[in-house]
């Protein structure tokens, strides 16, 4: 039977559709099991404050009443999905990784937690580990909202009662000074900031399917009118799509060469890349010990990590980044560098079109980065790392080489990405990047949500087709 329905699906003509994998319906089952444990007697309690945030735009608000959502715009006791609709999102189809509790959590990540019988973490606790970014089986500090593997700590820290973790028993709060601002600081007027990208209008729908009806690309993350696409000639929508939506053909066709790519797993790097490594470790009077084949990149999503092995890849860039960066804490108290890794939701920041981009030698990871495409206009790397036994030996190089190449591919114009002071003039030197102007950093604001640290700079630079 379902053989014949994807028949039938794949007969109709769609206008920029791409078709789910298998593996996607069989997740949103699982998800619909999941998502009921919330409205179970032990799952989230009546009176949990809920808000439904898209791009950081706080949109409905509302709390949790027995099997639903009273919102707080017509005080009536409704369903998830209808509370998206309210929201004027109704396209997303999405409403449990929207739909937030005040500490920051998706119903989703609650949800997921509940079924691995954890206590309840909407008081404030994390549900992945500090160190390696998975969930599951997690020790919870009493201190602070982190959460960790026992595995993933030294045995002889973790007493019978009353834990505390590292930071707590060394003095530092999880939520320190050195906490992220993901708008910057800058103080960008608010009309300016989303809205429809054709008539620049922040008005929607609320719970009918019209002209007003707002929904957004799978891909670019553009968001669009139902009416403001029709009167344009771009595409005429008589419903909410079922599958992802695309807004033009390069979204699709990247969307499309992006799933190849994690499928595809490792991949040999070119050999200029290798030469660079070689010439590296000489200049360090070091014998590079290895082979092209010994050095591979990948690309890897969460979502399509089914394999322990690839699970282990992430966890391993996961632990580059925390060697490299202190925690990067959003307003929440929560550690966003697994957030970003796994490809999660927090706090209005949505982070689910992340990729991990990881460079291994003889199968282990020494260098990783987060990529994440906004369609062909531009592509962002927030976070670039190497562990320290591979630093200075060209692997950095080699994998951006690959990023580039990958971009190239793409027909990707511009690669964006936060510099810190001390590491900007790198950027610039060696890699070609130049600092954005505060004109050219709000009209991308405008359109997409770009990650970007307080206290950085914003780089950019032309996307150039390397030779192999």
């Amino acid at each position: 039977m379902k053989e014949m329905l994807e028949e039938r699906k794949r007969g109709v003509k769609r206008p920029f559709m791409h078709q789910k994998r298998t593996a996607e319906g069989g997740t949103k089952k699982r998800d619909n099991d999941l998502h009921r444990l919330l409205f179970l007697p032990n799952g989230l309690p009546d009176g949990e404050r809920l808000t439904y945030i898209v791009k950081g735009q706080r949109l409905r608000f509302g709390c949790k009443q027995g099997n639903g959502i009273v919102c707080d715009c017509c005080n009536k006791e409704i369903s998830p999905s209808q509370f998206e609709a309210h929201a004027g999102m109704a396209a997303r189809r999405q409403p449990y990784r929207h739909i937030y509790t005040s500490n920051g959590m998706t119903l989703h990540d609650i949800a997921i937690s509940l079924a691995m019988g954890q206590r309840r973490t909407t008081g404030g606790s994390d549900d992945m580990c500090h160190v390696c970014g998975d969930g599951e089986n997690l020790l919870l500090c009493n201190g602070c909202p982190l959460a960790f593997h026992a595995a993933c700590l030294d045995p002889l820290l973790i007493p019978e009662s009353g834990w505390r973790c590292p930071n707590c028993r060394q003095g530092h709060s999880s939520s320190m000074s050195r906490s992220v601002d993901l708008k910057g600081g800058l103080e960008a007027p608010g009309a300016e900031v989303g809205g429809c990208v054709i008539c620049r209008s922040h008005d929607f729908s609320a719970a009918t399917f019209d002209d007003r009806t707002v929904i957004y690309c799978d891909q670019c993350e553009k968001e669009f009118h139902v009416g403001c696409l029709r009167k344009n000639g771009l595409c005429d929508l008589k419903e909410i799509p079922k599958d992802k939506w695309f807004c033009c053909d390069d979204c699709n066709r990247i969307h499309a060469a992006l799933q190849d790519f994690v499928s595809n797993r490792a991949q040999t790097i070119p050999a200029s890349s290798l030469s660079t490594i070689n010439r590296k470790h000489i200049e360090k009077g070091i014998l590079f010990d290895g082979t092209m084949n010994d050095v591979q990149w990948q690309m890897l999503k969460k979502a399509q990590c089914f394999e322990e092995k690839e699970k282990s890849l992430l966890s391993s860039a996961t632990a580059i980044f925390r060697e490299c960066f202190d925690p990067i804490i959003a307003e929440c108290g929560r550690d966003l560098i697994p957030v970003m890794v796994y490809g999660r939701n927090i706090s209005g920041q949505e982070f689910g079109g992340m990729y991990s981009v990881i460079l291994t030698v003889k199968s282990v990871v020494v260098s990783a980065g987060l990529l994440r495409i906004f369609g062909r206009e531009v592509a962002e790397l927030p976070l670039v790392a190497t562990c320290r036994e591979y630093q200075g030996k060209g692997c950095f190089q080699a994998l951006f080489s690959c990023i580039e190449r990958l971009l190239c591919s793409l027909n990707v114009e511009n690669l964006v990405l936060p510099a810190a002071e001390k590491a900007e003039s790198i950027w610039t030197k060696k890699f070609g990047f130049r600092k954005m102007s505060r004109e050219r950093l709000l009209k991308y604001q405008r359109d997409f949500q770009l990650t970007i640290f307080k206290g950085t700079s914003m780089l950019e630079k032309k996307v150039q087709c390397l030779p192999e």
